[in-house]
């Protein structure tokens, strides 16, 4: 079981070293189904914000960051295939 998450953490982390650019919504995204404008936030500017959702029997981690008019972007995008015992 330690090996599974350190395994999880390890795959979260390496996800992080490369963003790609204009990643599209999935059904889960926060941003799935919206204008960019429907969904703002109050955060600051640049703040990070984690979302993490089922999508077709995988676990999928998003990163967004808060854009200057408060939208969310999505820069990051991690799937694992399951999270087992």
């Amino acid at each position: 079981m330690k090996l599974t998450r350190l395994t999880l953490l390890w795959a979260i982390a390496l996800a992080g070293c490369t963003a790609t650019p204009d990643l599209e919504p999935l059904p889960g995204s926060l941003t799935y189904g919206e204008t960019a404008s429907s969904r703002k936030s109050q955060a600051a500017p640049g703040t990070k914000i984690q979302n993490r959702f089922l999508h077709q029997g995988k676990y999928v981690y998003e990163t967004y960051e808060v854009q200057s008019d408060h939208t969310y972007k999505l820069i990051r995008r991690s799937v694992v295939d399951s999270l087992g015992d």
